[in-house]
């Protein structure tokens, strides 16, 4: 083995301030979007007697992590009123009107699944390039956090809000 055959291909790194996320039916989280987790896999693990010691063996489904998201919550609190009202039309607290509007609320959807959505996190180069997206697919949000009001705070301060989703997979791809 050569110096040549050990160096790697690309030797930069990984930027963590370069990504884009896009969700179909949530637009203004791709401007106001501040951080993203990306989720990990997992597989469970199968135990396989035997009368000397515990094998495994790989396990049949992948486990997914949650999709976390941190974003700036604007004036209007569109970013933040977008995942409030999906997760309101999805449970339909008060009304099935409400669970009616949801197809209303997403005017994306094309599988006549309303309360999904697809999104999209690009990885962006150094050179502000994509070069790699996590498509995720059925994706629905769980989670939206709190954001606090305080009048001792600067109004240079930016008031920021956390989203959980699931999702039922991503794939890797290299954009063309």
């Amino acid at each position: 083995m050569t110096a040549f055959t050990r160096n790697p291909i690309n030797p930069n790194f990984l930027q963590p301030n370069k990504f884009i996320l896009n969700f179909t039916r949530a637009p203004a989280l791709r401007y106001f979007c501040q951080t993203v987790t990306v989720p990990g896999i997992a597989t469970t693990e199968v135990p396989q007697t035997n009368p000397f010691v515990e094998l495994y063996v790989p396990g049949e489904k992948p486990v997914y992590d949650v999709l976390n998201i941190t974003f700036m919550v604007d004036e209007k609190l569109e970013s933040w009123r977008e995942i409030h009202d999906w997760i309101r039309a999805m449970t339909f607290p008060y009304s099935y009107a409400e669970y009616r509007s949801l197809a209303n609320l997403n005017p994306y959807n094309q599988k006549g699944q309303p309360q999904y959505s697809d999104a999209t996190l690009t990885l962006l180069s150094s050179a502000n390039n994509p070069i790699l997206d996590f498509k995720f697919y059925d994706v629905f949000p769980i989670s939206i956090g709190s954001f606090v009001m305080s009048s001792t705070d600067s109004p240079d301060s930016i008031i920021t809000s956390d989203a959980t989703f699931r999702y039922s997979l991503y794939d890797l791809v290299v954009p063309e």
